[in-house]
């Protein structure tokens, strides 16, 4: 059983220090709605979970709020000037030398047509590319200094997880082939993962083993074993 936050419920959750800033997602029109996407929901509220026990199983740091759920990041017009990743992920590997990482979660459960999959990895790489020039700039040796978009609002590029779920292992090589075949041709993706890390897992392995072990295929290398989420 899953439920959804009420309007009054959505505005507490609002004050959190954590969520200051984040725009939360639409509540869902009508229970039809809500029962349409619920077995996404769920697959999205595994993932969470997934990385919030792996973490600390290992002493890592992954908070319940470290997980935030479709997080708007638009830059452009229409339904593709924007991204809005399942989930965005903070998680510190803990230790003597702490990292921080950020990252896009995609979760996939097998339902949407590969194309539609390879274009979230393309929308991700317009994202990466887009620089907001004002009007004054265009046209002028100015425009290219101008920094990208994302780094109004990050350090680095947050690393790209696709997250397959609900998928036997045969069908998510087949999704993990398709994702990497985008990596390879495609100028702008290609670009991209030149700097930015990504990678596709199953769920059930991510559950069973954690996500920092070795079960992610790196999606810009297809001779690469498979390796911890923070080793892509």
């Amino acid at each position: 059983m899953a439920w959804f936050l009420a309007e009054h419920a959505v505005r507490i959750a609002a004050t959190f220090p954590e969520l200051e800033g984040v725009a939360s997602p639409p509540l869902p029109e009508d229970k039809s709605a809500a029962r349409l996407r619920l077995g996404h929901v769920l697959a999205v509220v595994r993932t969470h979970v997934a990385f919030v026990v792996g973490a600390r199983q290992v002493g890592d740091e992954c908070a319940p709020l470290d997980f935030l759920p479709e997080v708007y990041h638009r830059f452009g017009e229409g339904r593709e000037g924007a991204v809005i990743p399942d989930g965005l992920l903070h998680y510190v590997q803990a230790g003597q030398h702490r990292r921080l990482h950020r990252a896009f979660v995609e979760v996939d459960r097998g339902t949407m047509a590969s194309e539609k999959l390879a274009a979230k990895l393309i929308g991700y790489a317009r994202f990466h590319e887009h620089r907001p020039i004002p009007a004054h700039l265009r046209r002028t040796s100015h425009s290219q200094s101008v920094l990208p978009a994302w780094q109004q609002r990050y350090p680095a590029f947050p690393r790209l997880l696709f997250v397959l779920a609900d998928t036997g292992e045969r069908a998510a090589r087949q999704r993990v082939r398709d994702l990497q075949a985008v990596a390879d041709g495609h100028p702008m993706v290609a670009r991209m993962l030149m700097t930015v890390k990504a990678g596709a897992a199953r769920l059930a392995d991510l559950e069973e083993h954690g996500p920092g072990a070795a079960v992610w295929h790196a999606l810009n290398d297809h001779a690469r074993a498979r390796c911890g989420a923070w080793d892509l």
